[in-house]
């Protein structure tokens, strides 16, 4: 499993580990294409967590789009989203996602506290490359319908994220239910104290997806 980290190229280039990656943001993707071109494996985020999305919001969003536009190794990019709003957060995916086909980057469509149960088909899986877990809640976040859309997202080989992962627990619940890739604020902000054990953990949670998901 790996742990990306929104970090800056030279500092990946001091914290290399075959399971640590790249998490750009809008606010944060200086030499994304040295990151692309050493081959570590990178995606990026839309930042909608931590600003409202709006006309600035999005011209932030698109500018980093332009500038990421066709470099390798792109594990995906995440749809524009709403925190808590599955329906808008479809809207915006639906919106969103044509554009990142078309400057040749993957698209991640969001998971977010829906006002009804999630139905399979209302999960846009042919339009997509990657299933980012969002949402306010542990309730949600940690419920057995995520755990569900995981397990069918995994059958259809799409790559597996789940966002905000701020502990060993929690990093262990992600790989448990066969997650691919988590970020997590507190193994950057204080990497000289956490981040060797996040991506310890991080190599230890294959092994325990494995033996949780055989076919993984």
């Amino acid at each position: 499993m790996l742990l990306l980290a929104t970090q800056a190229e030279p500092q990946m280039r001091a914290h290399r580990h075959p399971n640590v990656g790249r998490l750009l943001q809008p606010r944060h993707y200086p030499r994304a294409s040295a990151t692309a071109r050493s081959g570590v494996p990178w995606a990026a985020d839309n930042d909608a967590f931590n600003v409202n999305w709006d006309e600035h919001a999005e011209r932030r969003f698109l500018r980093m789009v332009d500038t990421l536009s066709g470099l390798p190794g792109c594990l995906f990019v995440v749809c524009p989203d709403v925190v808590g709003e599955a329906g808008l957060t479809s809207l915006l995916f639906e919106e969103y996602a044509p554009l990142l086909w078309r400057h040749d980057l993957p698209p991640a469509c969001v998971l977010q506290e829906p006002g009804v149960e999630y139905e399979y088909s209302w999960i846009p899986w042919a339009s997509m490359r990657a299933l980012f877990i969002g949402g306010a809640t542990n309730e949600f976040k940690l419920g057995p319908e995520v755990e569900a859309i995981v397990a069918e997202g995994r059958r259809r080989g799409i790559w597996i994220h789940m966002g905000r992962v701020n502990s060993l627990r929690r990093l262990a619940y992600a790989a448990s239910i066969g997650c691919d890739s988590i970020d997590g604020a507190q193994w950057v902000r204080f990497r000289d104290i956490y981040l060797n054990t996040g991506l310890h953990a991080c190599a230890a949670g294959e092994q325990l997806r494995m033996q949780t998901h055989p076919s993984a």
